[in-house]
């Protein structure tokens, strides 16, 4: 209990979001607030026993001002005056133990004398060796001036051996500031070079991901093509070794890039008018395409949207998509997660929405220490809550994590527009359902389809691969050319790249969303791309991809993903 309470009120104020030098300093603030406090409460004990009745009235006015001070100048936002103030009121206890008879013994507070400077400067730094300074000049001067009757009166020698000692931890004060800035100019220096090297790694490690997994890709649908009978036991026997070294070497890949960041695509806001309820049924599809069961994740809504808002769909969608299949990883207990939507302000024009994910886990004080090192930026891991993390940096907003008995919550809040020209009232299932019988099955031979790839020689691999399967294929070699396509043309299908010139695949991808957003029109868009570490998958699916194809891949693959959504 006394642990539990002693740590509260070391981290009062304390913003965890800080880095850790600060939060460091802004504690050693706070206890050192706790132990002036507790010895000016005991002193006051001390002197109303005593009857000591000016020296209590002294310690209550500097105990009024040390609460005041510590209650009301928090030290997560106003550090320096916090400490600085908090030395001045200590300053005035020894002032006034020095003038006047407080019950102490003058070794006592020659004692606690000494130790000033050392605690100025761990709670002050460089500014706060100051105040011991010019406590220690007022002493020595009061001490020879025969004139003022003090407390405390040294001779000669005793004054020469204290002002000595007291000279000397001084220096020493100094000293141990000035190594430790520098030890820490050296720590952060260290930890931005291991953090540039670390992130040139990953950015290196990725592209070469990228390199291998699309030439690797074309030699499997190569090997994919062949089925000559004309070719000799041989040759066939040739072929299914270098299909099994093509197999070897996609493991090695994979298990490379398993030690990288995610190359988490170049995220551009697409700012609409949507409709929360659509956003957060293509969430929950997205999910179910991932492997996740239907059960595991229930939503609950208190905002009482009435209308549609303008923001950027996509975002939310990967918000959502991110935070669950990274809470996902926690969760032990049989209970789904639980997302609450509530709107924390609201105004004609403006809200603010907060988003809430109850996981139900014995592992919440993980959960929540992997948030926090997040924050802290501690952790380089490749997670979904990573790449939740830096997409809600981006959007001036942040990802909290709270523990309770039954697990944790996490949550984050984004601020949208409100669209009162477009009211959320939905058309009943049955209208939806004859708007799904209305779309026909559509034949994979008789389909017309789009491939957009920029390296010529994919185009070609992925042509020859259809040619005895699709009558009709389009190319665009990026995503601005398969936009203008898009517009003149309907197609029932289309395969995207991601990493492209002029325009990426995620960019065409929304803004062909934006445009069907005012018809009942929906192509089936499915991401074939290299782009295949951690979270690639979850922000392609969240930006309004129907499906994923990570390379390297078969024509097996492709084929039968094709018919699935032509059905």
């Amino acid at each position: 209990m006394f642990l539990r309470f002693l740590q509260k009120t070391v981290s009062f104020g304390v913003d965890e979001t800080m880095e850790q030098a600060v939060v460091n300093r802004a504690r050693r603030i706070n206890f050192y607030y706790l132990i002036l406090i507790t010895m000016l409460s005991l002193s006051i004990i001390y002197s109303f026993i005593a009857g000591l009745s000016h020296s209590n009235l002294v310690n209550g006015i500097v105990l009024v001002l040390a609460l005041a001070c510590f209650l009301f100048i928090p030290v997560g936002r106003r550090s320096d005056l916090s400490s600085f103030l908090a030395l001045v009121l200590t300053l005035a206890v020894f002032l006034n133990a020095y003038l006047f008879d407080a019950g102490l013994s003058t070794v006592l507070v020659m004692a606690f004398l000494l130790v000033f400077p050392l605690a100025a400067v761990a709670v002050n730094g460089k500014q706060g060796i100051y105040l011991p300074i010019a406590l220690g000049i007022i002493v020595l001067v009061l001490n020879f001036i025969p004139q003022v009757e003090t407390n405390i009166q040294l001779n000669l020698f005793n004054a020469l051996l204290f002002f000595t000692a007291y000279s000397l931890v001084i220096a020493v004060s100094i000293f141990v500031e000035r190594t430790n800035t520098i030890l820490l100019t050296r720590l952060k220096d260290s930890k931005n070079e291991a953090e540039h090297k670390m992130v040139e790694k990953d950015e290196f490690i990725s592209k070469l991901s990228h390199k291998l997994r699309t030439s690797l890709s074309n030699i499997a649908l190569v090997n994919s093509l062949v089925h000559d009978e004309r070719l000799s036991s041989d040759q066939k026997e040739l072929m299914e070794t270098l299909k099994a070294s093509t197999n070897l070497l996609i493991s090695d890949v994979n298990n490379i890039v398993e030690i990288a960041s995610p190359d988490i695509v170049d995220y551009k806001r697409s700012i609409t008018s949507f409709d929360l309820t659509s956003v957060l049924e293509e969430s929950i599809s997205i999910l179910k395409s991932g492997g996740s069961a239907a059960e595991e994740i229930t939503i609950t809504r208190t905002d009482d949207l009435k209308h549609f808002i303008i923001g950027d769909p996509g975002l939310v969608r990967s918000l959502i998509v991110n935070i669950v299949h990274g809470a996902n990883e926690y969760r032990t207990g049989e209970q789904p997660l639980e997302l609450k939507i509530r709107c924390l302000k609201e105004s004609p024009s403006q809200l603010r929405l907060e988003f809430s994910f109850r996981v139900s886990t014995t592992r919440g004080m993980a959960l929540v220490d992997h948030v926090r090192s997040l924050k802290q930026g501690n952790a380089h891991s490749g997670s979904n809550l990573t790449n939740a993390f830096v997409l809600l940096a981006e959007s001036e907003s942040s990802l909290s994590a709270v523990p309770d008995t039954r697990g944790a919550t996490l949550s984050f809040f984004q601020d949208f527009t409100k669209d009162p020209t477009k009211p959320t009232i939905r058309e009943p299932a049955v209208a939806v359902e004859t708007i799904q019988v209305q779309k026909s099955k559509v034949p994979l031979k008789e389909a017309k389809v789009l491939l957009v790839e920029d390296n010529a020689i994919n185009q070609k691999i992925v042509l020859i691969s259809l040619t005895n399967q699709v009558n009709q294929v389009d190319v665009a070699a990026n995503g601005k050319e398969a936009l203008e396509m898009f517009g003149l043309k309907q197609y029932d299908l289309i395969l995207m790249d991601i990493k492209m010139p002029v325009m990426d695949g995620i960019t065409a991808t929304k803004k062909i969303r934006e445009i069907e957003s005012t018809s009942d029109r929906h192509v089936p868009i499915i991401a074939v791309t290299a782009n295949a570490l951690a979270g690639d998958r979850e922000n392609c699916l969240a930006a309004g991809v129907d499906d994923y194809i990570a390379k390297p891949f078969t024509t097996e693959v492709l084929i039968r993903k094709m018919k699935n959504w032509l059905a």
